[in-house]
């Protein structure tokens, strides 16, 4: 409890500082008294005091214990206990100072939808993220509601900023198989090898194996998993 109060206390002391420095600067500015510097030095103040209005608000979402119930909701989502975990993920919507954890609790709202059958309410729900929602979560709705090519087109824009975790490459990949074809998925899969479980790439070749798909990324899908993977020492 004493560290947590010591972390408030600093948090609103080094908000005070960025405070002030932004009003210094601000009048040394406008007083042409300084310049480039006090531009700069007015521009630091701006960036600072936001990021501890950010870091302000994450610790209020902490004090308030909503990550842990956040983690309950996920936890009762993962139980199916769909009605459970949406009373939830609005409580913390509602509760949310941090645009962090907002946006984690909508993209739960999100994801419950989906489970009860409700892509459109999904949507609605992730309209309030614009595009700062995560592209898996965003692809899974716009897939359920009709829009499979613009689910696809989501992750494989995603893909090229970085890489996409298992969960969404693996949607990704049943998404080409659907629109692209088998061997187009199998192509990707071989792709991606590295960063997918065995398991996953056994299930796509298996896929292209009972469709009697023998393509050349099909081929080149069984060769690659023919070859154990090396082991580091």
């Amino acid at each position: 409890m004493q560290s947590t109060e010591h972390y408030r206390a600093d948090a609103k002391a080094s908000l005070w500082v960025a405070l002030l420095a932004f009003v210094f600067a601000a009048l040394a500015l406008f007083e042409g008294r300084a310049g480039l510097t006090g531009g700069l030095a007015l521009a630091c103040g701006v960036c600072l005091l936001f990021v501890r209005l950010r870091q302000e608000r994450d610790a209020v979402d902490l004090r308030r214990g909503l990550a842990e119930e956040l983690e309950r909701g996920r936890e009762l989502l993962g139980r199916s206990a769909h009605r459970q975990a949406l009373a939830v993920a609005h409580d913390v919507a509602e509760r949310a100072q941090s645009a962090r954890m907002q946006r984690a609790a909508l993209e739960l709202v999100a994801w419950c939808e989906l489970q009860r059958g409700r892509p459109r309410a999904a949507r609605d729900a992730l309209s309030w993220l614009s595009e700062s929602a995560d592209p898996y979560c965003t692809a899974a709705v716009e897939d359920a509601c009709g829009q499979s090519l613009w689910a696809l087109h989501i992750l494989e824009r995603a893909a090229r900023k970085r890489p996409l975790a298992r969960e969404a490459m693996l949607f990704r990949i049943d998404l080409c198989a659907r629109l692209r074809g088998v061997e187009a998925a199998c192509a990707l899969t071989l792709q991606q090898l590295a960063r997918l479980q065995r398991d996953d790439a056994v299930k796509v070749l298996g896929f292209a194996q009972a469709a009697q798909i023998t393509g050349g990324a099909t081929l080149a899908l069984a060769a690659a998993l023919a070859t154990p993977r090396e082991t580091s020492a």
